[in-house]
């Protein structure tokens, strides 16, 4: 489906990334991102379930993050929201949609900038027929990149077509890049090569269906590399499965650290 369908009011257990605007000592305001008008407000129970002596260490003005709805009120457009019920995978998901929608937004906008017509207009030529077939913009239009073709369904003059292939090839195209961690993994005993196959297997199966690899550079050091989108999600994505690797080497015994580079 199209991820620019926009709702006027966010649902009770979805996820919407928020941007802090001010940290009280009982919880922190938001900006709804996804709706704007819309404020959020995270108690300080709904942040962690450890003691937290500064909300600062958690969340702090100017951070963008992924949050889920837990109350609504849409007569002040206001909707209680907690931090720490969404989990990491959640929020790199979120995050990774709510960065393509941004791209697709500034795509229509540049086209109509360029092309002299409304936003409203192209909508209705290039968001409505995905939306009708149930596919999402982002997809049809990488694929349009690799196949050098906009689909046959998307009915544009020659002009406006020629414009919007130009502007998502600046726009849309993923500039992948490689994200590395160097993790440490030391286990007592004999069986520590057995125990540090494990770990890497778990790691691997926290990745789920991202692009990480780990390999050795000579024990006690591996490599964990991972391609995305953009360094940060790479970061986190490193530091989700580090962890998985290290809670196997520590339940054995072990002991370990990532050291991202």
């Amino acid at each position: 489906m199209s991820e620019l369908v926009e709702r006027d009011v966010p649902a009770v257990d979805e996820l919407v990334v928020g941007l802090v605007k001010r940290v009280e000592k009982y919880g922190v305001y938001l900006d709804l991102l996804d709706y704007p008008g819309w404020e959020g407000f995270v108690h300080v129970s709904e942040i962690s379930l450890k003691w937290i002596r500064n909300i600062r260490d958690y969340l702090k003005e100017g951070q963008r993050d992924v949050f889920r709805v837990l109350r609504i009120d849409p007569a002040t457009r206001q909707a209680d929201v907690s931090y720490r019920r969404v989990s990491q995978k959640e929020r790199e998901d979120k995050m990774r949609l709510w960065k393509r929608k941004q791209r697709l937004l500034r795509v229509l906008k540049l086209l109509s900038e360029r092309s002299g017509r409304s936003e409203e207009e192209l909508k209705k030529l290039i968001v409505e027929p995905a939306l009708e077939r149930g596919l999402s913009l982002y997809n049809v239009l990488l694929d349009a990149l690799e196949e050098e073709q906009l689909p046959e369904w998307m009915k544009l003059d020659e002009d406006l077509a020629k414009l919007l292939m130009e502007v998502i090839s600046q726009e849309i195209k993923i500039r992948e890049v490689t994200v590395q961690g160097v993790l440490i993994m030391m286990v007592p005993g004999g069986n520590g090569v057995e125990v540090i196959r494990r770990a890497v297997r778990h790691g691997l199966e926290a990745a789920k269906k991202e692009d990480v690899t780990i390999t050795t550079m000579g024990a006690p050091r591996y490599l964990i590399s991972v391609r995305t989108e953009d360094v940060e999600s790479g970061r986190k994505i490193i530091e989700r499965v580090a962890e998985a690797c290290l809670a196997v080497i520590r339940e054995a015994g072990g002991k370990g650290e990532l050291q991202l580079k």
